[in-house]
């Protein structure tokens, strides 16, 4: 994982009156509401004998082990120990860390580093979340790969000819043109045009003689894809975040936004051809090598591969060298 980052981690709805655990490569941190409503984020694991406190309960600003009731704060301090008699100090290693956390676009981030709240990296923009003219429905997919390989596969410009051939790609038509970078501290993105080729839903809106497309793919560091595909006058963002579990495991959040058929009737529809070619993706995230994606001089690469070179070059990069403030 990259340090000084914003993670977005879960659905805000996914989050209610009962605590929840998240695993980010492997180390379990607990989500829970305060009474007030705001998020509190600490490690999964009550210092006494280990035990997961998102099994536990929720009073006003704390949490509750269920092993033996020990209280923590918003800040990870236990507060209380009800073995103890009266008198009985808490040791100061009787606290655990805490992580602070946003909401925004109905998602969880979560601060994974050590920079001041003035130095820390700004979230990706998203103004279309924000318009009453688009509608956004939501969902989350488990991926058989580590997030580094998933993030590779959203913004790959070239696999749709022939991972989503039965579907919108065009194996007769495999051929990528040349495409811009625009890259900034940590992000980048790249646009393409193409002769487009309907599929599922969307073929009922654009019919048989559909207007050209263009998408434009995007990175956020540390964990966030975005595609956003144009055709004509109907447009539709994917908005992706990839939360890594493991080695072997991700699971993305994602969010997806159309500004066309806004009815909640068709949300069914929006989520069942995402999901259909997330089943697709995934058919060769898992063919590809356990763990993270290699150093760059460890593949072979071509052109129609900058935008996926851009992330791996960015996020060797920030390995080395954390961030240190605002860049």
């Amino acid at each position: 994982m990259l340090n000084n980052f914003w993670y977005a981690v879960e659905h805000s709805q996914a989050l209610a009156t009962k605590p929840k655990s998240v695993v980010l490569m492997d180390q379990e941190i607990v989500l829970y509401r305060q009474s007030s409503g705001e998020i509190i984020a600490l490690e999964n694991r009550c210092a006494h004998r280990g035990t997961a406190l998102s099994g536990g309960w929720v009073e006003e600003s704390c949490i509750r082990c269920p092993y033996h009731g020990w209280k923590y704060d918003y800040d990870g301090s236990c507060t209380e120990i009800p073995a103890n008699q009266p008198g009985v100090s808490i040791a100061h290693r009787a606290k655990l860390r805490a992580y602070p956390i946003q909401e925004k676009y109905g998602l969880i981030w979560l601060y994974f580093g050590d920079l001041p709240a003035q130095d820390r990296p700004s979230l990706p923009p998203l103004p279309a979340f924000s318009n009453p003219n688009w509608r956004t429905v939501r969902g989350e997919f488990t991926w058989d790969g580590h997030y580094t390989r998933v993030i590779a596969n959203t913004v790959d410009m070239a696999h749709a000819a022939f991972v989503h051939a039965s579907a919108f790609g065009r194996k007769e038509k495999p051929r990528i043109q040349h495409y811009e970078l625009e890259q900034e501290a940590w992000t980048a993105r790249a646009t393409i045009h193409f002769k487009t080729k309907p599929a599922h839903f969307l073929k009922l809106i654009l019919g048989n003689s559909p207007p050209d497309g263009s998408i434009t793919s995007s990175f956020f560091l540390p964990n966030i894809t975005q595609v956003y595909h144009r055709f004509g006058n109907i447009e539709f963002i994917l908005f992706l975040a990839h939360v890594p579990v493991s080695n072997e495991q991700t699971i993305t959040k994602w969010l997806h936004l159309r500004n066309f058929v806004t009815h909640p009737l068709f949300d069914s529809f929006m989520k069942r051809d995402v999901a259909k070619t997330f089943v697709q993706d995934n058919s060769v995230v898992k063919l590809q090598p356990v763990g993270p994606v290699p150093k760059l001089r460890d593949e072979l690469h071509v052109p129609s591969d900058a935008l996926e070179l851009a992330y791996r070059k960015l996020r060797e990069q920030y390995q080395t060298t954390p961030i240190a403030g605002k860049s």
